[in-house]
Formats: structure tokens, C-alpha cells, sequence
């Protein structure tokens, strides 16, 4: 048999006799099997994609070397995604959602905010992120992947549930009181002597924060339960803070704890992000 291979719309020679070379055309080629002539239908074009496909990598080392070099590229960017969300999620940024009414109005139920665990020492008006203060955690790595999740999910969903913080949930609490400072309540406000002072003041006499109450009539026979609206004076002691929520009402707070320890202050609130007609900076 003779065979030599012209190919792109140039003549092939099979034999003695020459054929245009194209695609649609099938050709008799000429083989010897076994000692004995026959002729088998051939694609000379349909031969060369197939060998091309399955060999590519086996003839090409360039090939083999960039395809091995964007896996690597890939296993990298990976794990240094990976590593970016852990150092974010850890040191810089998280997001928490508020799933009561306890910060109601200005953080209402189902609102979100970012809180920075790089600021831990607030001041008065903060809003601050607590921590749990009794009940197990969860294992390192199911938390890791937690944090993953909720970042990606604005907190709507936790592969292996909440972690064990105050009341089970993410708990935001504002800052009323410093250390050193004398307070009471009267009428659901909190009224401030700082250290070193000599009158009270109201609590937003003292903030530069601007924020409003929840405060509606309740029965009197509620005086002395966790929604009291009155307390007698009581000192803060070293590292101790007096929390509120803003809802005085509905929720739980430092009248029910008592002062939280500094220590139990993981974060300040930085920025709300939802709902989005009350998107601000704290």
C-alpha cells in the first residue's frame, strides 16, 4: 500500500490513484490482514481527530505542564480563600441577625449588622455583641463552618445550629453603663453619675450616640419583673458594664444578669445592613 498523507484540500495518493482530499469523502484504503488483501472503509480526517483527542496530552509536555499548573493555581486560590474568610470572620468583620424584637426600634427583628470584635473596650450608647454566657459550644470545626455559612447566608442558615451564646441566639445589647458609674432607672431611662461627677444625668444627656426607646404603658403589678421600668442605684465595679435593650419591655438584660464583665464583650456593632431603608453606620 502505498500512503502519503497531503492534507487541508491537498491531493492524496493511494496507490497509483489520487483523490482530493475532503472530509466527506470516504476512501478505500488498501490492508493487508493476515496475509490476505481486503478493503476497509477509512476517514482519514475522522482518524486524526480521534488519535488527536485521545493523545493530546501524552505527545504535548507543554500542555501537560500548563494543565498541571492550573491546578495548582486552583488548589492555591482555594485555600487562600479559605484562609482570607477565617481572618476575616475571626479578627475583622461578622455578620449577626437579630432574630427578636429586643433592639426594636432602630434594629428591628430580622434586622442585620456587622460587628468588629476589633473594638471590645465601648463606649457609652455602643451597641456590643456578647457572648454566651453559660451552655456548651459548639466543636471548633463545625463553628469554623458555621461562620462560613451565616456569612454567606446573612445568618439564615447554620449547618450545625447555633452556637450556644446568650439565650441561644446572637445577642446585641447597648452600653448604658461604665465602669465606676452610678445609675438607676426611673420610668424605663437610665439616669448616670460617672465617676468623679457629682449629679446624675440622663443616659442621653451622657451618649453621643443617638438612638430611641420602645417604652409604652405596662400594669403597675409589673414593677420588680426583668421588664421592670424602675431600679434602685447600684456602682459598677472594675471591668463591669450595664447593658440594655432598647426594646425596655420585651426583652432581657443587665436588670435580669446583672453587669456583664468586659470580658463577655466579644465586638461593637459597625455598620446595619438590613433592612435596607435602615442602613447606617453605629
Amino acid at each position: 500500500m502505498t500512503l502519503r498523507n497531503e492534507v487541508f484540500g491537498l491531493p492524496q495518493v493511494i496507490g497509483n490513484t489520487r483523490f482530493p482530499m475532503n472530509s466527506a469523502y470516504r476512501y478505500a484504503v488498501q490492508i493487508e490482514i493476515y496475509g490476505s488483501t481486503c478493503l476497509q472503509p477509512f476517514n482519514l480526517y475522522d482518524s486524526i481527530k480521534v488519535t488527536m483527542k485521545q493523545n493530546v496530552y501524552d505527545y504535548s509536555f507543554e500542555m501537560r505542564r500548563t494543565r498541571k499548573r492550573n491546578i495548582t493555581f486552583g488548589l492555591v486560590l482555594a485555600l487562600s480563600v479559605i484562609l482570607f474568610l477565617t481572618l476575616l470572620l475571626n479578627l475583622v468583620l461578622f455578620p449577626v441577625l437579630v432574630r427578636s424584637s429586643s433592639m426594636d426600634p432602630d434594629i428591628p427583628k430580622n434586622g442585620a449588622v456587622f460587628i468588629t470584635p476589633l473594638v471590645r473596650t465601648p463606649g457609652r450608647g455602643d451597641v456590643v455583641y456578647l457572648s454566651s454566657l453559660d451552655g456548651e459550644k459548639i466543636p471548633a470545626p463545625k463553628a469554623f463552618v458555621n461562620r462560613i455559612v451565616e456569612f454567606f447566608t446573612l445568618q439564615q442558615y447554620y449547618p450545625f445550629g447555633h452556637t450556644n451564646r446568650i439565650s441561644g441566639k446572637p445577642m446585641l445589647r447597648r452600653v448604658v453603663g461604665l465602669p465606676g458609674d452610678q445609675i438607676y432607672m426611673k420610668d424605663y431611662v437610665i439616669y448616670v453619675k460617672p465617676r468623679g461627677q457629682s449629679q446624675f444625668l440622663t443616659e442621653f444627656e451622657l451618649s453621643d450616640k443617638d438612638y430611641d426607646l420602645k417604652i409604652y404603658s405596662v400594669p403597675a403589678e409589673w414593677d420588680g419583673l426583668v421588664s421592670s421600668g424602675n431600679m434602685d442605684t447600684i456602682t459598677l465595679g472594675k471591668d463591669e458594664y450595664f447593658v440594655l435593650a432598647d426594646n425596655r419591655i420585651e426583652a432581657s438584660d443587665s436588670r435580669l444578669w446583672g453587669p456583664v464583665q468586659h470580658s463577655v464583650i466579644k465586638g461593637k456593632a459597625l455598620l446595619q445592613y438590613f433592612p435596607f431603608n435602615k442602613i447606617r453606620l453605629f
